[in-house]
């Protein structure tokens, strides 16, 4: 793994902040380099709120949909609410569903089922619709490049609002209206909003235009939260303030099916923080619609069954114990293929397809051979006889762009620049691999494929201290250009030998400039040896955090990587 310490920008601004607002340098030069440059600024930051959310009127095509919508509730027209199977597009479901049913609409909704349709508009659903009379459609997390079912539905009888955050194709569907933020300007704050994050800018715009108290909409930020954080979208701006008022309305939701499912996985009464949704809640939800039907996940956050909530939830903890038995079977056997018919020494990418596979659970087996091989992988499932792939990336590599490029084999692709999803014929698939890593060999270096730790900053240990954490804190909810700081410290001394605890974790105890730290490094017990006997400087990567093991809270170096040697930025 290299190492790469972060320039610091303007340190001249950087130090004026810091004085002006009275808070400690190594702070103030983080926010900086991520393009926090004035107090005003650094203060939202710190002390974000609802009021801080831009107007929903500035995204596009959203005076048409409220237009639309409004008319539609007067007239009592019949809705149905598209969705997607994945958190984002249930929780976007949901959201919609819960507003419109509020002020009385005749409402439905949709989650296509993963196998049978895939992603995005469907025919099979629009004729669902139809025979339920349905004369409005209005997709969440979805339609923007639903160019053919948009017309589809038209010619139906059905007028469509399309709600999307994806990238748009060259040709846009003919829509009542299109609310997409990437159909704004680049710069634009609103550009990387998840899903259910336009959708609760639509619904705050009809909130709005009714002249409603917003307080019954903010109690719905438990399920904005949710989508955004498990969507994996930058923490940054409007998404950084839906998700952390999300989390707090989270921890004291009124939703029977949010509570039953915190209290399967023993997070009720506890802080919430965004790894508990990337790590135990999503997954949860996304089971279901992994390996069976969405609808339940929509059902649990959308009843105010009490008994039924806790039934649900119990079966959504199941499904995915299910779900992650698959996907270590699954990954197991891509390892095998990767490593029998992949040349790692030349191809900068993967892309491995078998009639074996589960459709609902290759995104999450791609990301994890991402992960070990550092590269782009495409994982193709042609278990239904028809190719449908999932594809993760590295920082590096602009995945959709990399599919447009080499669309030419493709049914339907959809995705940005992270993750994407594909449809593709059989006998096209060896002509997709080699056009696929054509591109990623000509766009990745060598240096690419190299794991990167990016340090915030180099501290002095003497600046490791509880006012620093607790300022540290004002920086979650912690995601995507929004990570956790990693500061380093080097020329550290190791003050008694490592001890090995838990399942292969070290915990050490370091000097560095005069000042005794505590820290523990998950995963490293195999450095035991180097570490005790280390001769050269032990250099350390690591995050700030507390450790209340012993009753009250403690500074502790959670270690991201150790370095034993003479280190060079």
């Amino acid at each position: 793994m290299i190492w790469t310490l972060a320039e610091q920008i303007n340190p001249r601004l950087s130090r004026e902040l810091a004085k002006e607002l009275d808070i400690p340098r190594i702070i103030s030069q983080i926010l900086v380099n991520r393009e926090v440059t004035t107090a005003k600024d650094m203060k939202t930051f710190f002390y974000p709120t609802l009021d801080d959310l831009l107007d929903p009127m500035e995204l596009p095509g959203m005076e048409k949909a409220v237009k639309r919508v409004i008319s539609a509730l007067a007239h009592n027209e019949k809705i149905v609410i598209f969705g997607d199977y994945d958190v984002d597009g249930i929780t976007a479901t949901a959201l919609v569903y819960l507003v419109l049913t509020r002020f009385g609409a005749d409402v439905e909704w949709y989650l296509p089922d993963r196998v049978e349709e895939g992603y995005g508009l469907s025919k099979g659903g629009i004729d669902d619709a139809v025979g339920k009379g349905v004369t409005l459609l209005i997709s969440v997390d979805c339609g923007i490049t639903g160019v053919d079912e948009v017309e589809y539905a038209t010619s139906k009888g059905i007028d469509c609002v399309i709600t999307d955050h994806h990238e748009p194709a060259e040709r846009l569907p003919n829509a009542v209206a299109l609310v997409d933020p990437k159909l704004g300007a680049e710069d634009s704050p609103s550009r990387e909003l998840a899903g259910v994050g336009v959708a609760f800018k639509l619904a705050e715009a009809i909130f709005n235009e009714l002249g409603e108290d917003k307080g019954a909409l903010f109690e719905h930020l438990d399920l904005v939260g949710l989508g955004t954080v498990a969507d994996i979208v930058p923490l940054t701006g409007e998404n950084r303030i839906l998700a952390k008022f999300g989390l707090r309305q989270l921890e004291s939701t009124k939703k029977p099916g949010l509570k039953s499912l915190l209290q399967v996985t023993s997070l009720w009464g506890t802080e919430l923080f965004s790894w508990n949704i990337v790590f135990v809640l999503a997954p949860r939800l996304n089971a279901v619609g992994r390996i069976g039907s969405a609808s339940s996940a929509f059902k649990l956050l959308t009843t105010n069954d009490s008994f039924y909530a806790a039934q649900m939830a119990r079966l959504l903890d199941e499904e995915n114990k299910k779900r992650k038995k698959l996907d270590e079977q699954i990954f197991e056997k891509a390892v095998e293929l990767v490593e029998k018919t992949v040349d790692l020494d030349n191809d900068k990418a993967i892309v491995i397809e078998s009639g074996d596979w589960h459709v609902g659970v290759i995104g999450i087996v791609a990301s994890r051979l991402v992960e070990k091989y550092h590269r782009p992988a495409v994982l193709i499932s042609t278990a239904e006889g028809e190719g449908q792939g999932s594809a993760r990336t590295i920082s590096s590599f602009h995945l959709l762009d990399a599919i447009k490029e080499s669309s030419e084999h493709l049914e339907k692709f959809g995705g940005h620049k992270y993750a994407a999803g594909l449809c593709i014929k059989p006998d096209k698939i060896e002509d997709f691999r080699r056009e696929f890593l054509r591109v990623a060999n000509e766009r990745l270096t060598e240096e690419d494929l190299v794991p990167q730790l990016k340090i915030d900053a180099k501290i002095d240990a003497s600046e490791i201290d509880m006012q620093l954490l607790d300022w540290l804190k004002l920086f979650s909810p912690y995601g995507p250009k929004n990570m956790r700081p990693i500061f380093c410290i080097t020329n550290a001394e190791l003050l008694e030998p490592a001890r090995i605890v838990g399942k292969n974790h070290l915990r050490f105890r370091i000097r560095a400039g005069g000042k005794a730290l505590d820290a523990i490094a998950f995963g490293f017990g195999e450095m035991k040896y180097a570490l005790d006997n280390a001769i050269e400087p032990i250099n350390l990567a690591f995050v700030v955090e507390s450790n209340d093991y012993y009753g009250y809270p403690q500074l502790q170096l959670r270690i991201k990587d150790i370095f034993i040697g003479d280190l060079h930025f």
